[in-house]
C-alpha cells in the first residue's frame, strides 16, 4: 500500500513538473514573438542613406506626429517671407512670389493693396530695411481647417532711426499636396491683418 501511494505522489510529482515545464515553454515561446514582432516594428522604421560610400542611419515616423510643428514652421516661413522686405523693388517681387505659393489668392489681394498705396515704393525710396520677428503662432489642430493667429513684429530700419510695430494676423490652413515650393503641404486661406499697434520710434546713433 504505501509503495502505491508512493508510486501516485511520484506521477504527481511527475506531472506538476511536465505542467511545469510546459508552461515556462509557452510563455518562452510567447515572450519570444512579441519581442521578435518588436525588433522588426523598430528595425522597420530605420533606413540607412548612403551618401559617398558613407551609411546614414535615419528613422521614420508617423507624420501625423509632427504635423503641428509643420503647421507652425509653415505659418512663421511665411510671414518672414511676405513681410521680409529690402529697399529693392525685385527683392519684394521675389520674396512675394515664394510666399504666394504657401497662402491663396487673399494674400495676392493684401500684396496688391499695400502697393496701391504706394507702402513699398516708400520703403524704397526712404531706403527703408523691413523685417520681421515672429512673436507667437496659435494653430488649433483639433478642428479643419485648421484656424491660426499670429502675433509678430515689424521692424524698419533706417538710416538715422528705427521703428517697431507689433501686428496679429488671422487665417485657416488646409492640407495640400507637398511639393519642393511648398514641403510642409499646406496653405494659408483667408489671411488678414486683424491687429496694430502704434510705431515706436528709436532714434539710430
Amino acid at each position: 500500500m504505501k509503495e502505491l501511494i508512493d508510486l501516485e505522489k511520484g506521477h504527481q510529482r511527475a506531472r506538476l513538473l511536465v505542467l511545469t515545464v510546459v508552461v515556462g515553454c509557452l510563455l518562452l515561446c510567447c515572450t519570444s514573438v512579441i519581442v521578435a514582432f518588436k525588433f522588426a516594428a523598430d528595425a522597420s522604421k530605420r533606413i540607412f542613406v548612403v551618401n559617398r560610400g558613407v551609411a546614414l542611419e535615419a528613422f521614420s515616423a508617423n507624420v501625423l506626429e509632427n504635423r503641428p510643428a509643420e503647421a507652425v514652421f509653415h505659418v512663421t516661413r511665411f510671414h518672414e517671407l511676405f513681410f521680409t522686405n529690402p529697399p529693392d523693388a525685385r527683392s519684394i517681387e521675389a520674396n512675394f512670389i515664394k510666399a504666394s505659393f504657401l497662402a491663396d489668392e487673399s494674400v495676392k489681394l493684401t500684396f496688391d493693396r499695400l502697393k496701391e498705396d504706394t507702402f513699398y515704393q516708400k520703403l524704397i525710396q526712404t531706403n527703408t530695411n523691413q523685417k520681421v520677428v515672429v512673436e507667437k503662432v496659435d494653430v488649433d489642430m483639433k478642428k479643419y481647417p485648421y484656424k491660426v493667429r499670429t502675433v509678430f513684429k515689424i521692424i524698419q530700419e533706417r538710416a538715422t532711426n528705427k521703428s517697431t510695430r507689433l501686428l496679429a494676423s488671422e487665417a485657416v490652413l488646409v492640407d495640400v499636396t507637398r511639393s519642393e515650393v511648398n514641403p510642409q503641404g499646406f496653405l494659408l486661406r483667408n489671411f488678414r491683418i486683424t491687429q496694430r499697434s502704434e510705431a515706436r520710434e528709436e532714434i539710430v546713433r
